[in-house]
């Protein structure tokens, strides 16, 4: 049983510093307000060390603390507080008194025993600091919720606690209609407790988002404009064909009035070349404009075709999320250009 011979152990190094009388350190170069502050310490320690004696543990170990507080340089007090704290498992606080008493313990012959003794509880106590286990202590963890602890399914304890050996855990906790609640590194230090606070979340209803028209907005805008340039060509494309039709025939000959336009008479024996060209040149913008008006009409067409999937796949906006990529059609910036002879135009530039 090494936990009872070393607490064996300890109680015997301890009645050994309290029953015999003790050898103080002789420090040099006090003040005389230091040197009263000494006095008062060795008197308060003294007084602990009745109190050990007696068995009341704990006013020992406050009377202890009193006189450390008084005069924080006499390496017998720190190595009596040290084993108080040893002796109640605070090894923390034990550990650090005993790292004081070494410190300020001369190494002369009247605590050699004492340096010996304490630096071998001193390896025990950093020994089993180490090997403590740390503890993931979980708060607001529901009813019906499931844990994994590095992958592995994990029960906690009444206390909502389970012990862990020092180290960095991954933890995940999933419920059903829940959005999973996911720590990927949580470090424990040897004995420390860390609190988890779990908030599981319900996912967001995406029909209750609202969405983002801004591709539907200008792929609409381009359909309209399309369709209506489609238009324009059309009502050009009627214009021309009915200026032909008053100047010449079905067939494409040209009337009267045309021909005498041109100093031509019909039946002469030499073709009218001028009516002839005006009359393709009615045909070629006629052909033109109504082309035109076809294409037009067959883009609007598609973009309104577009127009529909955008609306339908248009995304939607998640207020939850502070910073949002912006789409690439909302840095498209139109401006005006100017040239040399005071024409003008337009252009378009995407900002990255």
């Amino acid at each position: 049983m090494p936990g009872f011979r070393n607490q064996i152990s300890l109680l015997a190094l301890f009645a050994l510093t309290a029953s015999a009388s003790p050898v103080f350190a002789q420090p040099t170069s006090l003040t005389s307000e230091q040197a009263y502050a000494r006095d008062e310490a060795i008197e308060i320690f003294n007084q602990g060390k009745a109190a050990y004696k007696a068995g009341d543990y704990d006013a020992a170990q406050q009377l202890f603390l009193k006189a450390w507080g008084k005069f924080d340089r006499e390496p017998l007090i720190a190595l009596a507080l040290a084993k108080a704290y040893d002796r109640a498992a605070n090894l923390d606080k034990a550990q650090i008194y005993y790292e004081a008493f070494l410190r300020l313990a001369p190494t002369e012959k009247d605590f050699a025993k004492d340096r010996e003794q304490t630096v071998k509880r001193l390896a025990e106590v950093k020994a089993l600091v180490a090997s403590r286990p740390g503890v993931l202590k979980f708060q607001g963890l529901p009813t019906g919720a499931r844990l994994t602890l590095d992958d592995q399914p994990a029960d906690p304890d009444t206390k909502g606690e389970i012990k862990v050996t020092a180290g960095t855990h991954a933890v995940r906790v999933a419920m059903d209609k829940r959005e999973p609640f996911v720590r990927p590194a949580v470090t424990v230090e040897a004995g420390e407790t860390k609190v988890i606070d779990i908030v599981l979340v319900a996912p967001v209803d995406p029909s209750t988002l609202p969405h983002d028209y801004t591709l539907t907005w200008i792929l609409g805008s381009a359909t309209g404009a399309a369709l209506l340039t489609g238009g324009l060509f059309g009502i050009l494309a009627l214009e021309r064909t009915d200026a032909y039709s008053k100047r010449f025939d079905p067939q494409g000959y040209a009337y009267k009035e045309t021909l005498a336009d041109y100093g031509c008479t019909i039946g002469q024996p030499k073709p009218c070349d001028k009516a002839i060209a005006e009359g393709n040149n009615f045909v070629n913008q006629i052909e033109f404009r109504r082309n035109a008006m076809f294409i037009s009409l067959g883009v609007g067409a598609a973009l309104g075709a577009a127009t529909i999937v955008a609306a339908v796949k248009a995304p939607t906006i998640d207020r939850s999320v502070t910073v949002q990529r912006r789409p690439w059609w909302q840095d498209l910036r139109a401006y005006p250009t100017l040239d040399g002879r005071g024409g003008g135009g337009a252009a378009i530039s995407l900002a990255f």
